[in-house]
């Protein structure tokens, strides 16, 4: 967080534009829950980078030896706040949202507050991942898009239109996530 809050000081005499909330966001309500590190990879690089809260994680503890002697067999956890999205994290002043939450964004854009145009206050942008690792289904996908245009948002995202975003019941078939883009306009 500290190296967050680094990034994000403003610079000399110029007000803030960013708050840096200690907490993770995720859909429902206000609570402590587990934040989960995945294991190092096989070749010893050490994990900084995949973690995510235990109901969204796709990583277990492993009772067999594993292939590298930096893996550890039971994962990292750590208790975290959580707080959700909607009528708490996100505050009349935001107008852009960058969301990343390793799954728990699927919970919080399937959520019928997604759908609101109030809910989201100010928001005029947002960018998100959607995570095909956690959800294969492009249907699920679809809800969400369907939530997002109903709160008055454009949405783009690559292949927009492909075989796989036309057809009926199709589970994604690539090994990358896909970045989407969404704006509206606020009166």
């Amino acid at each position: 967080i500290e190296l967050l809050r680094q990034n994000v000081k403003p610079l000399d005499n110029v007000p803030p534009t960013v708050d840096v909330h200690m907490a993770a966001v995720a859909h429902g309500n206000v609570g402590m829950r587990n934040l989960v590190r995945a294991r190092n990879r096989n070749d010893g690089t050490l994990n900084t980078w995949r973690h995510a809260l235990e109901d969204y994680s796709q990583y277990t503890d492993k009772m067999t030896p594993l292939p590298s002697e930096t893996q550890e067999a039971v994962l990292t956890r750590s208790p975290v706040q959580t707080v959700p999205f909607f009528g708490h994290a996100l505050t009349p002043n935001v107008t852009f949202v960058k969301l990343d939450c390793e799954g728990a964004e699927i919970d919080i854009l399937s959520s019928p507050e997604c759908r609101n145009p109030n809910s989201w206050l100010n928001v005029t942008h947002l960018v998100f991942e959607w995570s095909f690792t956690k959800e294969r289904q492009v249907d699920r996908f679809h809800y969400v898009v369907e939530n997002l245009v109903a709160a008055g948002f454009q949405v783009w995202y690559p292949g927009q239109g492909a075989w796989w975003d036309t057809e009926q019941n199709v589970m994604w078939p690539y090994h990358n996530d896909l970045v989407v883009f969404a704006t509206r306009e606020v009166e």
